[in-house]
């Protein structure tokens, strides 16, 4: 039976049904109050910070962008269109579309970076206020009025859990759904799991500690070495606008006279007299403008580990092609 039938029952008809009925009934009911009430701090929480609800959660950024770019694209479509224009009212309906997610997809992988760097700290800090005596919900009260960078804020939120009662696994296991990158669920795995098996705490949390600062600085250490695929990520689409610049600019006009001075002979005129070097600067304008966008997004992947990573690359690369060919050609 669902829930809305329930609800629709008269007292009668509720006498009628089983306990276990009644039961897994009265559980739908507590779900769903709940997730009400899930949506409804959601929304509370983005209306007192909106920055900081779009810094946890990145993608919501497209719910603002997306709508602001495509009025602008309906508004440029109609202000230039059967015009060469109407190309840039494109580059510019897509630049507008990811520049607010680039940003907040950045900001949070820096917050995230963050967390991890100082997540090893945080470990034996409480793993040497247990030693010293402390409980664990005493130890994490003692650090949480410490420095942690991004880390603070999720400290003194397990810290705020356990004075209400939540264990320490459980507090670990909450932080890790609210940052749940690899590290993190790693670690906070490693910890819970040895904790329930019965194993000392202290020493599972040095060992949790260890693991998760060799962990952060192999990561370190490939991101500096992918950092080299990034460089040649750009080396490469400059090669490529230098080329198609350099075609543009001479090739072109060369092929523009040499159609005129056929068409003026009267040979040639089925090839060579229809050229038109306009069109062809354009088709070049936009080889250059999708190899800035596309070599960003595989910079941002092979550096970042992640395409979202890659938006801030596309813009950058996207905007020089597109000046390059407006201004200097």
């Amino acid at each position: 039976m669902k829930l809305a039938e329930f609800l629709n029952l008269k007292t009668e008809d509720q006498d009628m049904l089983t306990e276990e009925e009644l039961t897994e009934l009265e559980d739908n009911l507590i779900n769903s109050k709940m997730e009400e009430a899930k949506k409804n701090v959601a929304i509370k929480e983005f209306l007192k910070d909106p920055l900081d609800t779009l810094y946890t959660h990145p993608e919501y950024a497209f719910a603002i962008s997306v709508p602001i770019a495509m009025v602008f694209f309906a508004i440029g479509m109609i202000a230039t269109w059967g015009t060469p224009i109407i190309d840039d009212v494109i580059i510019f309906s897509v630049l507008i579309t990811i520049t607010l997610p680039a940003f907040t997809f950045h900001k949070k992988y820096k917050r995230t970076n963050t967390i991890e760097e100082y997540l090893p700290t945080f470990l034996r800090d409480i793993s040497e206020m247990s030693r010293a005596g402390l409980t664990l919900p005493r130890a994490v009260n003692t650090v949480a009025r410490g420095e942690y960078g991004a880390l603070t804020k999720e400290v003194q939120a397990m810290d705020a859990s356990m004075s209400w009662g939540v264990s320490f696994e459980e507090s670990l296991e909450n932080f890790a759904k609210r940052v749940p990158t690899p590290i993190i669920t790693r670690t906070v795995a490693l910890i819970t799991q040895a904790s329930k098996a019965g194993g000392r705490v202290v020493s599972v949390l040095e060992a949790a500690a260890r693991d998760a600062r060799e962990v952060k600085l192999l990561e370190r250490e490939r991101r500096g070495n992918m950092m080299v695929y990034v460089v040649i990520s750009y080396m490469s689409f400059f090669v490529f606008l230098f080329v198609i610049g350099m075609l543009t600019s001479t090739f072109v006009p060369t092929m523009a006279e040499a159609g005129k001075a056929a068409s003026a002979a009267g040979a040639g005129s089925q090839f060579i007299g229809a050229f038109d070097p306009s069109k062809y600067t354009r088709l070049m304008m936009h080889t250059g403008v999708i190899q800035g966008f596309m070599s960003g997004l595989v910079a941002g992947q092979m550096g970042e580990g992640s395409v979202f990573q890659g938006f801030k690359h596309s813009i950058i690369l996207t905007l020089i092609a597109w000046i390059i060919f407006t201004f200097v050609i």
